[in-house]
């Protein structure tokens, strides 16, 4: 017998496949939805109930920074500058053109609303020479006439400063007049100081702002903020992303093997089939046991393996366990030996374990009383084999030899091969000692050299040491695994006992309940949806009687 494959003698898997980030997602997908819900709802709740503001805008264009600076210059005013449009956006905020606003509208104090000036730029961030007034308040009328006040208090500002201006200049002029001597010789400077003069009280009774509104702001039909549905929105999409976030902590967290590449890493071992879910994973039929379609290729297959891993041993004796409890070891027990006995082969199944024994009820082996004859009784060497083995499915006499069910020289149907069953027998205070004596070796001899194949169902080997004897007295071992309760720490305790049994030959893992098979294809057996419903029957009336007694072909 060899030794047990390791991590050198086979490679893990390496896997680049990016749909590996979907499985956690979906597999986390509550939580996700759990969060993201409770993001946009407090969101909109939070939202939907603090109070409403509007925003109300409208806009200045400035021709002239300074008009009082242009009387008495004879040069056409230059475009603002940036800098300039920064200035005049804080002198429009400024001081007393607030107390202007307050006293047009009658605000009282502390309750004016909140205004913002910013020059407006156009395109590639370019300065233009406009100004843009906002004014943001609980009502849309009061928004509205807030930014009015602003703009028709910093535009009467600037006419009565041009006007101040004037009035001062004209009085300057008048002064020059005067000390002017009215003669011929200074005709042309009076008449020159009079033109001034007459522009002057033009200005002075007709001020110019240097800039006018060129919108009037109106109340807005809609509040600026809260916005309940995009609050709700921008929480929903931070929710997601700290959703996954938790998913994908939580998978991190989460040792146990959901994948059939994660099994055959972790286990460092082959995986001779897949079992997919199934609903009735023990399904019967007229009252007799039969394979699910489910798994009929993947177990047929999985006899084409363990018949390639034992070569040509002639002692067929396979033991299938598992890691840990519930993984399906005793379902792979019955349906494979429901396929042996298809092909013609003589198989007797085993009950070893002796705390939680099934398979001979699984089987459809007649009810008996909790002390019946079996296992125990006959390493004991209280009873004969024949007095405790069962027959369960026949269709022909007891045939001995691995050419059972060959074509015989007519021609004809290979025959149906047969089930035994060796019960657990009364319960064991020490099942341990029992199997792991010398009677345990005979009488697995003696079953080998009469049927074709042997095959134990036993206790897990990571829950009781029961099955640990058993590991060097077979042809083989066979692992189950189950994807969503083995776990990485289950695998390698798992690997490292097997190791240390030098003489265990395991041949490799029958993975169990694969459930989302996209990212496993290339471990599926669904020929049905392949080849159609030929390769094998989706109903218990068209299932292939090859696993019936009743079945000839």
């Amino acid at each position: 017998m060899s030794k047990p494959r390791t991590t050198e003698s086979y490679p893990q898997r390496e896997t680049l496949d990016p749909r590996a980030h979907i499985l956690p997602i979906w597999r986390w997908k509550w939580v996700v939805v759990l969060v993201v819900l409770l993001a946009a709802g407090g969101a909109y709740f939070l939202s939907s109930r603090m109070p409403k503001q509007y925003v109300a805008s409208t806009r200045l264009y400035v021709q002239e920074v300074d008009p009082a600076a242009s009387l008495n210059s004879s040069q056409p005013p230059n475009a603002p500058s940036a800098q300039s449009m920064q200035d005049l956006a804080e002198l429009l905020t400024a001081q007393s053109i607030t107390t202007a606003v307050d006293r047009q509208l009658g605000l009282p104090l502390g309750s004016r609303p909140s205004v913002t000036v910013s020059p407006l730029e156009g395109a590639n961030a370019t300065p233009t020479s406009f100004l843009v007034v906002s004014a943001t308040a609980h009502t849309p009328a009061l928004a509205a006439r807030v930014a009015n006040a602003y703009i028709t208090s910093f535009l009467a500002a600037r006419r009565q400063a041009q006007a101040a201006e004037a009035t001062a200049d004209v009085h300057a002029t008048q002064r020059e007049l005067a000390a002017l001597a009215d003669t011929p010789a200074n005709a042309a400077e009076r008449q020159a100081l009079l033109t001034q003069e007459s522009q002057l009280r033009t200005a002075a009774f007709n001020p110019s702002a240097g800039a006018q509104q060129t919108n009037v702001a109106v109340p807005p039909n809609a509040p600026s903020s809260p916005r309940p549905i995009r609050d709700a929105v921008l929480a929903g999409i931070v929710g997601l992303l700290l959703g996954l976030g938790i998913a994908f902590g939580l998978e991190m967290l989460d040792r146990r093997l959901f994948r059939v590449s994660a099994v055959e890493s972790q286990y460092r071992l082959p995986v001779l089939a897949v079992l997919p879910h199934s609903r009735k994973p023990q399904l019967t039929h007229a009252g007799r046991a039969v394979v699910p379609p489910d798994f009929v290729e993947a177990i047929r297959a999985l006899r084409l393996s363990l018949g390639l891993a034992l070569g040509n041993i002639r002692q067929r004796t396979l033991l299938v366990t598992s890691g840990l409890p519930g993984e399906g070891k005793t379902t792979v027990v019955r349906d494979l030996a429901l396929v042996y006995a298809e092909a013609g082969e003589s198989v007797l199944v085993i009950d070893a374990d002796l705390r939680r024994p099934r398979i001979a009820n699984l089987l459809g082996a007649p009810v008996q009383q909790a002390n019946a004859v079996g296992l125990t009784h006959l390493l004991r060497g209280e009873v004969r084999g024949d007095d405790a083995v069962s027959r369960v499915l026949s269709d022909a006499p007891r045939k001995t030899g691995i050419n059972a069910g060959v074509r015989g020289a007519r021609g004809g149907p290979p025959s149906r091969g047969s089930i035994d069953v060796l019960r657990h027998g009364e319960q064991a205070a020490n099942p341990v000692a029992l199997l792991s004596s010398a009677a345990m070796i005979d009488t697995l001899a003696a079953a080998a050299q009469r049927y074709d194949i042997v095959i134990i169902d036993s206790a897990p080997l990571l829950a009781v040491a029961d099955s640990v004897p058993l590991l060097n007295m077979v042809s083989a071992v066979l692992l189950v695994a189950r994807l969503g309760l083995a776990t990485r720490e289950s695998a390698d305790r798992l690997h490292a006992l097997l190791d240390r049994a030098s003489a265990t030959n395991v041949v490799g893992v029958v993975t169990n309940d694969l459930r989302g098979a996209y990212l496993d294809e290339g471990y599926a057996y669904d020929y049905r949806s392949r080849y159609g419903e030929g390769g094998a029957s989706s109903s218990v009336a068209d299932m292939p009687p090859p696993l019936l007694p009743s079945d000839s072909r």
